[in-house]
Parts: structure tokens; sequence; C-alpha cells
């Protein structure tokens, strides 16, 4: 944890000297203080609405396990939210595997399938905004060549879950083939099993329709709160252009990263807006409030979260020490 974790601070500090490299810290007080707060209080609101949709989105994609409703799932999903604000590597997809485990009494191997499914909505439903974005603006040759990878990665998700469930007995049957010690043996079997009665929706059309539907939505919302955040300043941002910083951001946080994505996002989102003839002393200010904004919101969001599911801090970074399935 500790050598990820220098290695994360060190990715966002080059990132952070790139991004404010020339700019007046002077100018971009003033500039930050010149915001119209009231157009950042109206994102809030449309943020909101968008973790409430996750939720519910959550509770479908779960129904395969158990039937969990939306209000209960709300405090997990925003610990693990933030927990990628404060642990670095994303792990916080493994701190919500395992609270819902633990609150819900079911596999974490099976919760975490379910969040591998929502991050694959997440990622088509992405790529989608690129789509969008992409009949408004040209796009440099980089951005296409990341999002041709994801959409291959997402493909080959698709079909390794495909594969698992389809042919699970086959993988079992291998398994107890092999040779490795029986203790081995069961516990892969297990993982199996659990992994594919987490992921087993997937054969359900009505399951991936309400699905994809919800992230669609979930992801117009995360646009319109760019464009709306971006309307505090003297440079607005036209919608389509929301959805093209929105495609930078997104690709921003799945490079190696500090916590809470500081760094990445800040020199991304100023090379989007460049792209966009945005000068730098005028994107900072935009990409730091949209950065900012986000993430205070999800620290204050996670405590009142561990507040409500009676934990600490110390039990979700110990999260990833833990063993059970």
């Amino acid at each position: 944890m500790r050598k990820q974790l220098v290695f994360g601070l060190a990715v966002a500090a080059v990132c952070l000297y790139f991004a404010f490299r020339g700019i007046s810290f002077q100018e971009l007080g003033l500039a930050l203080r010149a915001a119209h707060f009231r157009w950042i209080g109206l994102a809030l609101i449309v943020y909101t609405v968008g973790y409430l949709l996750r939720a519910w989105r959550w509770e479908i994609l779960i129904r395969p396990i158990r039937a969990v409703p939306a209000k209960q799932l709300f405090g997990p999903l925003v610990l693990g939210f933030f927990a990628n604000n404060i642990l670095p590597f994303r792990m916080g997809e493994l701190v919500r595997a395992h609270i819902t485990g633990q609150k819900f009494n079911i596999s974490r191997t099976a919760s975490l399938g379910t969040i591998l499914l929502e991050r694959l909505c997440d990622a088509l439903s992405f790529l989608s905004t690129f789509v969008v974005a992409a009949l408004c603006f040209p796009f440099p040759k980089e951005a296409k060549m990341g999002a041709a990878v994801m959409a291959l990665g997402c493909l080959a998700i698709t079909v390794g879950i495909w594969w698992t469930i389809g042919y699970q007995h086959r993988l079992r049957n291998f398994l107890e083939w092999t040779s490795l010690p029986t203790r081995w043996k069961k516990r892969l079997v297990h993982l199996v099993e659990n992994f594919v009665n987490g992921v087993s929706g997937l054969h359900d059309i009505s399951y991936v329709v309400e699905s994809m539907s919800l992230s669609l939505v979930i992801w117009t919302l995360e646009g319109t709160v760019i464009y709306l955040i971006a309307h505090a300043f003297a440079t607005h941002l036209s919608y389509p252009q929301s959805f093209f910083l929105l495609f930078f951001m997104g690709l921003s946080v799945t490079l190696p990263q500090a916590p809470g994505y500081v760094g990445t996002v800040e020199l991304f989102g100023i090379g989007a807006l460049a792209l966009l003839g945005i000068r730098r002393e005028l994107a900072l200010p935009i990409i730091l409030t949209i950065h900012g904004t986000q993430f205070a919101y999800i620290v204050v969001l996670g405590c009142w979260a561990l507040w409500f599911e009676g934990l600490t801090f110390k039990n979700i970074s110990s999260v990833t020490s833990e063993r059970s399935v």
C-alpha cells in the first residue's frame, strides 16, 4: 500500500507541476473568488440526483444475489467513492464490496462482480459521451486511441464474463483436475461460483436494459454538472463542450494516480480546454472548481456514511487485508 501511495503521489506531483506551470496564483485566486456560486449549488443538486440513480442501478445489479433496497445500498456505495478519494488505485471498489458483504451477509466476491458490471455500464456509457462529442469536435489521435483501447477492454471483459458464466462447470472441472493443493482448489471453485452468482443477471435482457438506461442518464447528469459549474465563470462551455471535457476528465482517472485523482484530472482537463481554444489561466479555475466541488462533496457525504454505517477511517483502510470471500 505504501509503495502504491508513494507512486501515486509522484504522478500527482508531476501532473500538478505541468498544470500550474506559468500560472499566477494571484490571478487564479481572483478568478475563483469571482465565481457565481449559485451555479455550483445547482450543480450539486444534479450531482446528488446522479448518486441516487447510482444506488438505484446497484439495486438492479445486485438483484440476482438478493433483493436489497436502493436506500440501504446508498451508504456502502458512497463509502466506495469516498475510499477512492482517500486511497490510491481505486481501492474503493474493494472497500464497497467488503462493506456490502458484511452488511447484507453476502459473498464479497459476488458483490465485487456486481461492481464490475457497474463499471462496465459506466465505461460503455462513458464511451457514448465520446461518440456524441466526436460529432461536434475533432479529437486528437491519442484520445481516439484511448477510446479504442477502452472499447476493446469493455469487449474483452464482457466476453470473459459470458465465458465464465457459460463454462462455469468446465472451469470447475479444470480446477479439480489441476495438481493444486486441495484447499486452493476449494477456494478457487468457491470464488468462481460466487463471482458467477454476482454477474449472472447479464443473461437477463431486461436487467441489461434497465442498467444501461440508468447509466446513460447518470452520465448525462455528469456532463450537466460540468456544464453548470463552468457557467459559474466568465468562460462558459456549451453543452457539447461539457461532454468533450467530461471525456478527457474520465480518461484521466484510468491512469495510475494519487488519492482523489489529484493532478491527473487537472492536467487532462486543462489539455481538453486548450483544444477548445481556452487559455490555461482561464481553464484552470474551471477545472479546479469542478474537481474540488466533486471531491469535497464526496468527502462530506462519505463522513456522513461512515457515521451512518457505524464505521471509522481505520475500518476502510484495513479492508484490503481482509480475506473473506
